[in-house]
C-alpha cells in the first residue's frame, strides 16, 4: 500500500518536471503550450498517490467514490465543452487549432475526474 503511494509520488514528480520542460519552451516563446496533457498526467499521478489507499480496497466505498466521481465528472466535462464552444466559435476573434482546443478538452476532463474523486474520498 505504502509502495504504491511511494511510486505514484516518484511518477508525479517527474511527470511534473517533464510538463515544466515541454511546456515551459512554448510559453516563452509565447505559443500556446503543445503538451497540456502532461500536466493532466501529473495531476492525475498527485490524485492517485492520494487515492491508493482508498481504493485498494474493492468495497463499497471505493466503488461509490468511483461511481460518484465519474456521474459528476460527466456534467463537468458537458461545461466545459459548451464553455469551449462558445469562447471558440467561429465568429470569435480567438484563434486556436482544433488540436489545442481537443487538449483543453482532454486535459480538463482528465484532471476533473480524478480532482472529483479526492473530493469523493475525502467526503465518504
Amino acid at each position: 500500500m505504502k509502495n504504491r503511494r511511494t511510486i505514484f509520488l516518484i511518477f508525479g514528480f517527474i511527470m511534473l518536471f517533464n510538463a515544466i520542460f515541454i511546456n515551459g519552451a512554448y510559453i516563452v516563446s509565447g505559443q500556446f503550450p503543445e503538451g497540456l496533457l502532461a500536466f493532466a498526467f501529473t495531476i492525475m499521478t498527485f490524485c492517485l498517490a492520494y487515492l491508493a489507499p482508498h481504493l485498494a480496497e474493492k468495497d463499497e466505498r471505493a466503488q461509490r467514490i468511483r461511481e460518484r466521481a465519474i456521474y459528476s465528472s460527466y456534467f463537468w466535462g458537458m461545461g466545459f465543452a459548451v464553455m469551449l464552444m462558445i469562447l471558440f466559435n467561429p465568429t470569435s476573434t480567438l484563434n486556436l487549432a482544433t488540436f489545442h482546443v481537443l487538449s483543453l478538452f482532454v486535459a480538463f476532463y482528465i484532471s476533473t475526474v480524478f480532482l472529483n474523486m479526492v473530493y469523493y474520498a475525502k467526503k465518504y
